[in-house]
């Protein structure tokens, strides 16, 4: 007679016996993906102390995100807990994922290796309800030449299509430029509904450079099942229900473009217009002029080189330029603009300014220079020549004369007359001497130190622009008055708003010594 047991222990018994064949397990949501897309791996671990291990790339390729989940059930008064930790990685080739060691309840137990497949995008056939086109306006061009892309959706008007997510292009090589911000939607000749997305490459090294396939996922409403009303399927539409959006993806096919490495060194592609000007010819000693450099016309105004210009004699602060671009009828301009200040210590001649770029018309190289600058420096030093060695006269020496004496006999005497005059000029040659001692005796006594002119003309600078003009002449004198020429210059020129330490540089002045301040 068979003995029937109660259903609820038997479910209790093979619970409890679950963990002892499958305390730790590992999943990918998917075995072979599509290269470009990310695969989940979801380890799982049942008992009460799990120690995943600690990760940070899977067969090489980096851990993009994770996540960890907890569930506690409670079954006929036995509790279980059980962990899941979930890794997102993207491979980009077939990858074996090796077994894993989690600890559980202090035993180690191993997970089954998984294997991942990855395939090539594959573009959806000619003639297929959806497509996603990749074209190229050209298929060679130079480093630098733009070139037009245009992504092109398309499906016929009896698809449904709840949303369109088109992957902005990442290309390696490239500098790219969007178009259109808008997408172009029109109907080709086919039938087709289509939404154009366009853009300007520009090839930033030369050889056959790979646009890879390019995706759009298409995504459709779907119901969650929950939306009916009384069983009737007519309001199991999404439209009246709960619904999430499912989404499935589709592929260009990839293009190559060859780039051909511009001549003589050259890294601009264009056609260019260059001018430039001065602000003053006459300047006074330690006053800057400025120089403005202008380029604008048809190309990436972004590779234009900065200038860096050296001048003897003269201090040179280059600002780094500044440039704006427009889309005319498709295609690229821009302006660069730089200025250039320039502290001459004497008179100078600001040499032309040369740009070299590849002509977009021509197909040659090409040459625009600036013209010539004569700055006249008021006030300058002009340079002493050499001068002549001082020519000093010596007189012969003298031949020494025979000097007679009178000898004084042994009975020569002073008369009282005589000897009251030497006492006189005795007494008047001692009252001099102590009044020279008192009067030097004063010329030492310590005087109320005096500050350098240079301290009070720091301390009277009200603007950057004073201090600035002021301490250039010192440029490399001393690090204090380098590090305030910096952030000087970086307020005036760089847009910066540096606290300029005023107070420290009059201190550091009044320190000199008096001829280190003539010297100033």
């Amino acid at each position: 007679m068979m003995t029937k047991r109660p259903l609820g222990k038997i479910l209790a018994l093979l619970l409890l016996g679950l963990p002892l064949f499958a305390a730790v397990t590992a999943t990918v949501d998917n075995p072979a993906v599509t290269r470009g897309d990310p695969v989940t791996l979801t380890i799982s671990a049942t008992g009460d102390d799990i120690r995943f291990p600690a990760l940070t790339e899977i067969a090489g390729y980096p851990i993009q995100s994770r996540g960890t989940s907890r569930n506690i059930s409670i079954v006929n008064g036995h509790t279980t807990r059980a962990v899941e930790q979930r890794l997102v990685f993207t491979p980009t080739e077939d990858t074996a994922i090796p077994a894993l060691d989690v600890t559980v309840d202090g035993t180690v137990e191993h997970t089954l290796p998984l294997h991942v497949k990855v395939v090539a995008p594959q573009a959806a056939a000619k003639g297929a309800p959806v497509q996603m086109l990749l074209r190229l306006s050209k298929a060679k061009a130079y480093v630098g030449e733009p070139v037009e892309l245009d992504l092109v959706f398309k499906y016929l008007p009896g698809e449904r299509i709840d949303d369109i997510r088109i992957s902005e292009p990442t290309l390696e090589h490239f500098w790219i430029k969007r178009i259109n911000t808008q997408a172009e939607r029109s109907a080709d000749s086919e039938g087709y509904i289509t939404q154009s997305y366009r853009y300007l490459l520009f090839p930033q090294q030369s050889g056959d450079l790979e646009i890879p396939a390019i995706f759009a996922q298409i995504g459709t409403k779907v119901s969650t099942g929950r939306g009916g009303m009384g069983g009737d399927p007519f309001f199991n539409d999404p439209f009246f229900g709960a619904a999430r959006m499912q989404y499935r993806k589709v592929y260009s096919e990839p293009a190559t473009l060859h780039v051909t490495a511009l001549p003589q060194g050259l890294e601009v592609y264009g056609r260019f217009t260059m001018h430039a000007d001065i602000d003053k010819t006459s300047v006074d000693t330690n006053k800057p002029v400025n120089l403005h450099i202008h380029i604008e016309g048809n190309g990436n105004v972004e590779d234009i080189p900065k200038f860096d210009p050296h001048f003897a004699h003269a201090i040179v602060y280059a600002n780094d330029p500044k440039t704006t671009s427009t889309l005319q009828d498709g295609k690229y301009f821009g302006t660069f603009d730089q200025t250039i200040a320039i502290i001459p210590d004497r008179d100078l001649t600001v040499t032309p300014q040369t740009f070299r770029y590849f002509d977009a018309k021509t197909a040659q190289p090409a040459t625009l220079q600036t013209p010539p600058f004569f700055v006249k420096v008021k006030g300058a030093a002009s340079v002493p020549a050499a001068a002549a060695a001082p020519h000093v006269e010596t007189a012969a020496p003298a031949t020494a004369a025979a000097v007679q004496t009178p000898a004084l006999s042994g009975s020569s005497r002073f008369s009282p007359l005589e000897a009251l005059g030497i006492f006189a000029a005795g007494a008047a040659a001692g009252v001099l001497s102590y009044w020279l001692l008192l009067l030097r005796g004063r010329d030492r006594l310590p005087k109320k130190r005096e500050l350098p002119p240079m301290a009070k003309r720091v301390k009277a600078a009200k603007s950057d622009r004073t201090l600035f003009e002021l301490l250039l002449p010192l440029k490399g004198s001393a690090k204090p008055i380098d590090d305030a020429l910096a952030q000087l210059e970086a307020n005036l020129y760089r847009g910066a708003d540096h606290a300029v330490d005023r107070k420290a540089l009059a201190d550091y002045f009044g320190g000199q010594t008096g001829e280190d301040v003539a010297l100033i």
